[in-house]
């Protein structure tokens, strides 16, 4: 080997680390951006909200003044009052989908690893900001072969419902042709759907916001929380650590079935 050769090696591996801190920071501030956009939308809006409400009240204050006539003044607060709540609704809506983006950002994405599991990825929802400890947590469900079944048992389900006009299946039985092969079967006895239905209920929902698979029992994380493996719709695998027993998480994330006599 050259010395030249060398040189250039040595050049690459300092390179990398440099690049990756680099990417790293420049997220950081773009996150920052956005969380200083979406704090000016929020003040922008309560204060349109508040203009609104006070137009509103002149609105009716002038429809029921009968000292003068009111009608030319009317007019003109009924024709502001309408644009306003025009822009205050398309702020709020441009608010709320930046809300969503925010939300959606992937916290942590680990390797997802090649061979069977080369189709699904995983991501580390957390408050911690160590991206060493979301590495632990990610850890925790690789060990005990958790998230191999979590990635099958996504296969299997994704696949059927493709084979079945968008549908997915009642149970993990019906997707148990659609499993990888090349791998042991899953232990569906640890997991259970939390939504069935049809991709065609989710037409206007981002797939990966909605929780498909649940493992069924909750474990204790190192800093005394809970944590959770989630299948989303999308495929993707999300290792989930709450403090509230996950209902809030739930919440935002799994659709409940309809009620007794509603489709």
């Amino acid at each position: 080997m050259t010395k030249s050769t060398i040189i250039l090696i040595g050049a690459i591996a300092i390179a990398g680390p440099t690049a990756s801190l680099v990417i790293h920071h420049q997220a950081q501030l773009k996150l920052r951006e956005n969380d200083a956009l979406l704090l000016q939308q929020d003040n922008q809006l309560t204060e349109l909200a508040a203009e609104h409400q006070r137009l509103s009240n002149s609105v009716v204050q002038a429809t029921s003044s009968t000292t003068d006539d009111p009608t030319v003044e009317l007019v003109k607060l009924r024709t502001e009052a309408e644009a306003l709540r025009k822009q205050t609704n398309e702020l709020g809506k441009q608010l709320a989908e930046n809300r969503w983006s925010r939300q959606w950002r992937p916290a942590s994405r680990p390797d997802s690893g090649t061979g069977s599991n080369r189709s699904s990825s995983s991501d580390v929802v957390s408050d911690s900001n160590s991206e060493e400890y979301k590495e632990q947590l990610y850890g925790m469900t690789t060990a005990n072969g958790k998230m191999d079944d979590a990635r099958n048992l996504s296969r299997g389900v994704r696949f059927y419902a493709r084979e079945h006009q968008g549908e997915f299946p009642s149970n993990f039985d019906q997707a148990a042709p659609y499993f990888y092969k090349d791998q042991k079967p899953p232990r569906t006895s640890e997991f259970e759907l939390v939504f069935q239905g049809s991709l065609n209920d989710l037409t206007n929902v981002p797939l990966q916001a909605v929780a498909l698979i649940r493992e069924q029992q909750a474990w204790p994380t190192p800093v005394g929380k809970l944590g959770r493996i989630y299948v989303m719709a999308d495929g993707q695998v999300n290792v989930v650590e709450s403090d509230d027993n996950f209902q809030s998480w739930e919440a935002a994330h799994i659709i409940p079935p309809p009620a007794a006599g509603q489709q």
